[in-house]
């Protein structure tokens, strides 16, 4: 992989998001407020395998990151049914001992809706940059068309057709196209402060080299509660999400198509130490069952950081 340069992309959205939101600021009237709020965050990581999922590779050893996030966004609500919104984030892993493997990615989207008396309908572009171990390594596109519908005071159920497009750099074989869909319902209760997700997505992935390309179902759950914990306003979050992925051409080095199996839980713990300053730790596992023997392996992260919410 040939040594990084900052992409001209990169550089051209980072431009254009500066000019929107300054124009965005201008024009703003007392009737459609653009307001901003960002995260700054920074800590440590444990990881007991280190690993990159997109190439399905694992080190099979164990190091500790240093791990920095940094979020700006803008939501414009030009009138009450209009909503724009946008934003920019970087996040930066760097590893103590395997820096091969170190991880940086930037970040940024858009999104309009359009809220109609019965539902409401949006669209939304995101465009992700990652560098891994100090050279160029993926850039993604993914767009997406969604709808919405309230459908008690408790009930919220939405649903999407997305189209993404992988390309890398260094590992052609793998660039993709994908088209899925997804549908999500959200359970609010306990006044608001706790609220159930359950998920469903499907994806259809094609690639630049037939044995990496595969159809995939993802079921995903999400738990999150917000309480005191001492005094202090604290937010609690448990997931788990599984993707079954059925590949549609022979891998040569096994001598038949993959069937693979991903699980992931997740839980963490966010708790307010100042007015905007929090502590949040988390800990992650990732199973991964594959025919292929890069591909099967499993690994669990622990994280502790210091998160600035402005």
């Amino acid at each position: 992989m040939k040594k990084l340069k900052t992409p001209k992309l990169k550089t051209e959205f980072v431009a254009l998001l500066a000019s929107g939101l300054v124009a965005g600021a201008a024009i703003a009237q007392d009737d459609a407020p653009l307001t901003f709020s960002g995260t700054l965050s920074a800590g440590a990581e444990y990881n007991s395998n280190v690993s990159v999922a997109e190439l399905e590779s694992a080190s099979g050893q164990s190091d500790v990151a240093a791990i920095v996030d940094a979020g700006l966004d803008a939501d414009w609500q030009v009138s009450d049914q209009l909503n724009i919104n946008g934003g920019y984030s970087f996040s930066s892993q760097r590893y103590q001992d395997f820096d091969a493997f170190d991880l940086d990615m930037h970040m940024l989207f858009g999104d309009i809706s359009y809220d109609f008396e019965a539902f409401t309908v949006g669209t939304s572009h995101y465009f992700a940059d990652a560098d891994l171990g100090g050279n160029e390594f993926l850039q993604l596109n993914q767009t997406s068309i969604y709808a919405g519908k309230l459908l008690s005071e408790q009930w919220y159920l939405r649903g999407a057709f997305n189209i993404v497009d992988k390309s890398f750099t260094g590992f052609e074989a793998r660039d993709a196209d994908t088209e899925g869909v997804s549908l999500d319902a959200f359970w609010f209760f306990n006044q608001g402060r706790s609220s159930l997700t359950f998920g469903y997505a499907y994806d259809d992935e094609s690639t630049r080299d037939p044995a990496f390309a595969y159809q995939a179902d993802t079921v995903r759950v999400r738990y999150s509660n917000a309480f005191s914990l001492f005094g202090k306003d604290s937010e609690v979050e448990l997931g788990l999400r599984n993707q079954l992925r059925d590949y549609q051409a022979n891998t040569p080095s096994i001598g038949a198509p993959r069937d693979d199996s991903q699980l992931f839980v997740d839980a963490s713990l966010k708790m307010a130490v100042l007015p905007r300053l929090a502590v949040v730790g988390k800990i992650e596992r990732g199973d991964f069952d594959s025919r292929l023997a890069s591909a099967n392996y499993s690994e669990e992260r622990a994280s502790l950081s210091l998160e600035y919410d402005f």
